[in-house]
């Protein structure tokens, strides 16, 4: 019979998405709010669409070597998932995340356990383990835009918490760095101890975990390197060839381009759909901080807007067609 158990852990639509889809709302309200409507249309205008075409080839490759480092992953828990079809799954991860914040990650790990014989738990593990990479990955790179651009970021961050700027300010971001990063560590290491787990949550967490433990059984963990740089270059080109693209952003360099990626990596992780209205108001604020960049907030929140519309495009027509095609493809078949 067809897994039933896996059916039964489809993911659904519920008040939360209302209530995400309302928060997207308002952030575009505020954004968008005192915009000059003439002047944001008249840049999009001259958007040069030849070099949208190539940031979105970046940002579909980006996506496939996603897959294929998934592939990798999912390999030790005993069977290799055909490389193709944990594409379409991890596109239409993308696509439902367009319902529902994060319902991605359980999405494409459902959609998978109903087409192979890998485990929905153990799935789970594996996408947390390699978002987690990718938090790690963000988190260098956001580390490496602090102190690239110090005065551009912690001056407001500084007069925000009511620091002052001193001799000694690379000591300060670090203190504010290292908090940051052993926070998270010491909650989880001692959540169970303060909080009782049960059995049946404790054999699920076992599966969970095995999925979890894959990297330190990868057949070729320098693949899975690799790849995971592959998918940060396809994000980082994706978001340098717009400037290309765009009027007043033609003299932005390599440097302003990361700045800008984990900028809008940031407005992505807000729970919104699709990061909508996070994603813009991120990218506005970063691209009026660039000294030097003569581009009114109109124009900057065009280029957000632009971007932010493609990279949806693409989710939207990919993603449709990879759900389309995994629904032509037999569940398999477990027994009881």
């Amino acid at each position: 019979m067809i897994n039933q158990a896996s059916a039964d852990k489809k993911p659904g639509f519920s008040w939360a998405a209302i209530v995400s889809l309302l928060v997207g709302s308002l952030l575009l309200f505020l954004v968008f709010r005192k915009i000059d409507f003439r002047e944001f249309s008249n840049a999009l205008a001259q958007t040069r669409w030849g070099w949208i075409a190539w940031a979105l080839l970046c940002g579909l490759l980006s996506h496939w070597f996603r897959a294929l480092r998934w592939v990798m992953l999912a390999e030790p828990l005993g069977h290799r998932p055909p490389s193709l079809l944990t594409f379409c799954a991890v596109m239409s991860g993308y696509l439902a995340n367009l319902a529902l914040p994060r319902v991605g990650e359980i999405t494409r790990c459902f959609l998978l356990d109903r087409k192979t014989p890998l485990g929905f738990n153990a799935l789970v593990g594996t996408v947390v383990m390699e978002r987690l990479m990718d938090l790690l990955v963000l988190l260098l790179l956001s580390i490496v835009v602090l102190f690239a651009y110090s005065e551009l970021l912690w001056d407001p961050v500084m007069a925000f918490v009511g620091v002052r700027a001193t001799g000694m300010r690379w000591i300060q971001e670090l203190l504010i760095i290292a908090s940051l990063v052993l926070l998270p560590i010491v909650l989880w290491k001692f959540m169970g101890r303060w909080i009782p787990i049960p059995q049946n949550i404790r054999a699920m967490l076992k599966d969970f975990v095995q999925g979890m433990t894959g990297l330190w059984r990868l057949p070729n963990p320098v693949f899975f390197a690799a790849y995971t740089v592959l998918i940060w270059l396809g994000y980082f080109l994706m978001t340098y060839l717009c400037f290309f693209a765009f009027p007043g952003t033609e003299g932005l360099g390599p440097g302003e381009a990361l700045l800008l990626l984990v900028a809008g990596a940031f407005g992505f992780v807000m729970p919104v759909q699709g990061g909508m209205g996070a994603y813009h108001a991120a990218i506005v604020w970063t691209l009026g901080r660039i000294p030097g960049l003569l581009m009114s907030t109109s124009s900057a929140l065009a280029f957000a807007t632009l971007v932010h519309l493609a990279q949806t495009i693409l989710v939207v027509v990919v993603g449709g067609l990879c759900y389309f095609l995994m629904s032509l493809v037999p569940d398999h078949q477990q027994a009881d």
